[in-house]
């Protein structure tokens, strides 16, 4: 079943690759965009707790207006989150998809009727969970639906600590300032996704530079933009139909790159937008970000048939199939949540409740497809801190297991809310976005 994928600062050095990250003793402080200040789901220098109930460990719980399935991103003091709320007002369903577009269907899984949309950037001040401001930045009928597990605020937004840049596909780019200003906008023509499926890539950014990927049933295509000023860098068209996957922007041997998950992996040069290289094989709408460390990239895809490759980064033109692809696994590999690089180990966690962890530079299998305690699904991407990694499954129970090649639950967390959004961890505290309320859980202050 499909469904929607509910996105620079300093330089470090994780597991041999140097990119775009908080310092080590900054990190305690921010969770810049999806997947976190390592592009990868995992907060180095945080201790956020094992366990926690509405009674145990919560620090506050505030309550967000409308839906969204965006992993809410924190700098410093301020936590910033996208949301899409119903007005009560009638407004005709835009037509806007060309006729003749393919595979514009009614999925069984997608809502039929829907409202007209407020669009919205939301403050949150991390401490209190007190509301800072609420900033709408469009108001608009969409022209298709959504999975049931989608919506219309699907995205992350991302910040470089002064600017908010948020996505809302096919409604636009925005940035605001901290203080919820209005700085600049860009408009993106409707998308026309597979079965209204709706929308759900992220945008990412590494210094001046922000890439957003628009993979449709019409033209897709890769565009890198000028944080500054809204301003086009480049684009690249891409033989690619929907998928809901965010680029990963990386560096190796000097060059920047952005890698791209796809029915085919492409990773351009940040600069120009050059196709470097590509890697076939995968299956079509692909959801999960890559995952890089070691000199390797590593892409999973799981719509139908289960792929996940570990491609060598070094070469360049037409991969596939070619012995820059290390070790490759067809079975236990997610469709939605993303592989999850760690040290020596790659974790791999299955929509329906099965997880594995293998090694990441020969594909050794430490434990392959093992089910967890309950019947969970899961559409939120592992996280993980101190030793511990953190499985929120859509039913709002979280499994924390202990880190390395031997399966070992540490606690079994669990809320009356449903989930789709991945966690955010910060410092001592893990952020939980559910259907109706935002959620710190925090050790005990001294």
């Amino acid at each position: 079943m499909k469904h929607l994928l509910l996105t620079t600062i300093a330089t470090v050095l994780l597991v041999g690759l140097v990119s775009t990250r908080p310092l080590a003793d900054e990190a305690l402080k921010y969770w810049p965009q999806w997947r976190g200040p390592t592009w990868n789901g995992v907060a180095l220098q945080a201790d956020p707790p094992v366990t926690w109930s509405e009674t145990e460990n919560l620090r506050w719980k505030t309550p967000v207006d409308g839906k969204g399935w965006g992993t809410p991103i924190i700098w410093g003091e301020r936590i910033f989150l996208l949301t899409a709320i119903a007005l009560d007002k009638k407004m005709a369903i835009p037509d806007v998809i060309p006729a003749g577009t393919p595979n514009i269907n009614l999925h069984p899984q997608v809502v039929d009727s829907w409202k007209p949309q407020k669009f919205a950037i939301v403050c949150i001040d991390r401490i209190t969970g007190k509301l800072l401001w609420s900033q709408t930045v469009h108001e608009a009928m969409p022209h298709q639906g959504h999975h049931r597990k989608g919506g219309f605020a699907s995205a992350s937004p991302v910040t470089d600590g002064q600017h908010i840049y948020a996505y809302f596909g096919s409604f636009g780019l925005y940035c605001y300032d901290f203080e919820g200003r209005f700085v600049w906008k860009k408009y993106f023509e409707p998308q026309a996704m597979e079965d209204s499926l709706g929308e759900g890539s992220s945008p990412a950014l590494f210094g001046d530079t922000l890439v957003i990927v628009v993979d449709t049933e019409r033209q897709s295509y890769v565009v890198a933009i000028d944080k500054r000023s809204g301003e086009e860098i480049w684009k690249q068209d891409r033989d690619e139909t929907s998928n809901w996957t965010t680029p990963c922007i990386f560096t190796h041997a000097g060059r920047r790159q952005v890698v791209v998950n796809g029915k085919t992996v492409r990773s351009y040069d940040l600069a120009t937008g050059e196709l470097i290289w590509r890697c076939g094989g995968h299956t079509a709408s692909a959801i999960p970000m890559p995952a890089v460390g070691h000199g390797l990239v590593f892409t999973a895809s799981g719509w139908k048939k289960d792929t996940l490759q570990a491609i060598a980064l070094g070469k360049r033109g037409d991969l596939t199939g070619s012995e820059s692809v290390v070790w490759s696994l067809r079975r236990g590999v997610p469709y939605v949540p993303c592989p999850m690089l760690w040290g020596e180990e790659i974790y791999l966690l299955e929509d329906r409740s099965f997880f594995s962890c293998l090694g990441a530079t020969d594909g050794a299998r430490r434990y392959l497809k093992h089910r967890l305690p309950g019947n969970l699904n899961f559409s939120a991407s592992p996280v993980g801190a101190a030793d511990r990694i953190y499985l929120l499954s859509e039913a709002g129970r979280t499994v924390v297991l202990q880190r390395g090649p031997e399966i070992k639950v540490l606690a079994i967390n669990e809320l009356n809310e449903t989930f789709y959004a991945s966690p955010a961890i910060v410092g001592d505290a893990i952020y939980l976005r559910g259907n109706k309320h935002l959620f710190c859980f925090a050790k005990p202050s001294r």
